[in-house]
C-alpha cells in the first residue's frame, strides 16, 4: 500500500513539474511557438489558366493609403474565359467587348488642345472586369489625378509597357513585381481620376520603351489597330 501511494505522489509531482515548465516556456516564448499555418488566400494566390471561365464575386474591400499610392478598392476576380494570346495578338482587355465595339480615339484632343489622347477608351459599365491584354511583369500600381487608379505592365523583353487607367478597383491580391499572363484579371472598369463619372471606361495605351526606361516612360503607339487584328 505504501509503495502505491509513493507511485501516485511521483506521478503527481511529474505532472506538476511538466505543467510548470510549459507555463514558463509560454510566458517567455509564447509569441515564437509554432502555430498551425493559415489557409492560403485563394483570391490572390498565383495566376489561373486563361482557359478558365466564370465571374468573380465581390468581397470586402479596404482603402489604400491616400497620396502617391494606389487607393483603389480590391475585388476578387476570375480569369477571362477563353482568352488566347498568340505572339503579337492582344487579348481584348475588357470583358464583353467585341472588336466591332472599339473606336479609334488615339488622335482625339484632350485638355483643350494642349495634348492628344495617345490611347483608346474602351467603354463599359462600371465594375466590368479588366484583363491583361498581354503577358508581362506588373511594374507599378499608381494613383494619378488624371488616370486615377492605374496599372503599368511591362513585356517580358522590357520593351513594351501596357497602361490601364481609370480603374474602379484592383483585383484582390495584385502586387507590384507580380507576373501576369494575357487574360489574367487586373481590376474593374471605373471613372477614377479625371474620367467622366457618367461614362466609365478603360483608358488603354501601349508604349515602346527601352529596357532601362522608367515604368512611366516610353513612346506611345496606337493600340487600336493592334486590338482590331
Amino acid at each position: 500500500m505504501r509503495n502505491r501511494w509513493r507511485d501516485v505522489r511521483l506521478v503527481a509531482q511529474a505532472v506538476l513539474i511538466t505543467s510548470a515548465i510549459w507555463i514558463v516556456l509560454f510566458y517567455l516564448f509564447g509569441d515564437k511557438l509554432p502555430t498551425a499555418p493559415a489557409p492560403a488566400d485563394m483570391a490572390g494566390a498565383g495566376t489561373a489558366s486563361n482557359e478558365t471561365g466564370g465571374e468573380g464575386t465581390e468581397v470586402d474591400v479596404t482603402a489604400e493609403p491616400v497620396g502617391r499610392q494606389p487607393r483603389g478598392r480590391r475585388v476578387a476576380m476570375s480569369p477571362a474565359g477563353g482568352a488566347v494570346y498568340r505572339g503579337g495578338e492582344l487579348v481584348l482587355p475588357v470583358a464583353g467587348v467585341k472588336k466591332s465595339d472599339l473606336f479609334d480615339s488615339y488622335q482625339d484632343d484632350r485638355g483643350g488642345g494642349t495634348r492628344t489622347h495617345e490611347a483608346i477608351d474602351i467603354m463599359a459599365d462600371a465594375g466590368t472586369p479588366v484583363y491583361a491584354a498581354a503577358s508581362g511583369t506588373l511594374e507599378k500600381l499608381f494613383w494619378s489625378d488624371l488616370g486615377g487608379n492605374t496599372i503599368y505592365v511591362r513585356s517580358p523583353d522590357k520593351r513594351i509597357i501596357y497602361y490601364y487607367a481609370h480603374l474602379d478597383a484592383y483585383r484582390d491580391g495584385l502586387t507590384e513585381g507580380q507576373q501576369v499572363r494575357a487574360g489574367d484579371p487586373l481590376g474593374t472598369v471605373g471613372s477614377t481620376g479625371d474620367a467622366d463619372p457618367s461614362a466609365p471606361h478603360l483608358h488603354f495605351s501601349i508604349l515602346n520603351a527601352q529596357p532601362d526606361e522608367n515604368w512611366s516612360g516610353g513612346t506611345p503607339i496606337n493600340p487600336y489597330p493592334l486590338l482590331k487584328r
